[in-house]
């Protein structure tokens, strides 16, 4: 439990084969808690035991301290599988934007959510009866994990929908809730122009990358985002999910957008190198990063993929099938 700014409190859930969360505790006497972390028994144990440390301090302050609501930067399992279980042990009330909602109410709208964009298996030309068996299986032994690791629950009716872009009072001061697409389409962040703080779930972290990748991202609404959250008056500070806080946050956002405007071009010089015989995905990745570890490549194709989508949207590369394989081209080339 660290103060990160007077009267806000971050509370980091560690735990093994998973990143570690960031949840905060905006304390005072209409307090209010932002993203829920992990569900699984040890997260949530965690949580209140660092919790109660919060309330104590408090209390020997001889502050109030009261705590009424919770809500998620957005529906992603490791952001809402303990709004259950803090709800239920501090009697909060869950508010949700309804894009948020209507993802976490069960389990058919959290799968269908992540099956909304066809483009990364139409990169694929096979789609026999095996593959769609593997995608199956993969798809439950997801779940699996999800249930154990992150303590997966749904939400079928929180107690307050709220708008995306709309203003809410915590502890009688106006935050500012907006919408922030790209790392996924229901994402907000939270804002106080008054001191200059906001919260960027996961679209803002310390390592200045974030995952990107289909069908939940798409790097345009990204890059907006970077775009708008520049534009905030007066931002001294950004809380992210994950990791340290960042308290340069102009250098931050400038070195995001750099970032990914340097991925484009090096993906873009990789097939205009080969424009001869064109690439596939997967001899972009080898050439991106030829001594990567396998699970990096995996990771890497996620962002690739979205790269890909959106040269060619943009009518900057071009692909062709030869031989059963999808290559890429540059336009320039025709």
């Amino acid at each position: 439990m660290k103060e990160v700014y007077p009267g806000i409190f971050l509370i980091e859930e560690k735990g093994r084969f998973r990143p570690s969360d960031n949840v905060y505790v905006l304390a005072g006497n209409d307090g209010m808690i932002f993203d829920a972390g992990y569900g699984n028994k040890g997260s949530v144990r965690q949580f209140l035991n660092k919790f109660k440390d919060i309330e104590v301090y408090y209390k020997e302050q001889k502050n109030e301290f009261k705590i009424t609501r919770i809500i998620v930067s957005h529906a992603h399992s490791d952001h809402f599988s303990g709004l259950n279980e803090l709800s239920d042990f501090l009697g909060l009330k869950i508010v949700l934007t309804k894009n948020i909602a209507k993802k976490i109410k069960d389990k058919i709208s959290f799968n269908q959510s992540f099956q909304a964009d066809d483009y990364e298996d139409n990169l694929r030309i096979s789609k026999n009866i095996i593959r769609k068996i593997w995608k199956f299986l993969r798809n439950l032994g997801e779940q699996a994990v999800y249930k154990r690791i992150f303590g997966l629950s749904y939400l079928n009716r929180p107690a307050e929908i709220i708008e995306e872009n709309s203003e809410i009072v915590i502890n009688g001061e106006k935050w500012r809730i907006f919408p922030s697409p790209g790392h996924s389409p229901d994402h907000i962040s939270l804002y106080n122009k008054e001191k200059g703080v906001l919260f960027s779930g996961d679209n803002v972290l310390y390592m200045r990358s974030t995952w990107l990748g289909p069908p939940e991202s798409n790097i345009d609404d990204y890059l907006e985002t970077i775009r708008q959250l520049q534009k905030l008056p007066n931002l001294e500070l950004i809380l992210p999910a994950h990791g340290d806080i960042i308290e340069n946050p102009k250098e931050t956002l400038t070195a995001i957008l750099a970032r990914m405007k340097e991925r484009e071009k090096q993906l873009l010089k990789a097939i205009k190198k080969h424009s001869e015989n064109g690439l596939s995905p997967e001899q972009l990745i080898k050439i991106i990063y030829p001594k990567g570890r396998k699970f990096i490549q995996i990771i890497a194709r996620d962002w690739i993929v979205l790269t890909l989508k959106k040269l060619e949207n943009e009518r900057v590369i071009k692909r062709r099938i030869i031989k059963r394989k999808i290559l890429f081209f540059p336009v320039e080339d025709e």
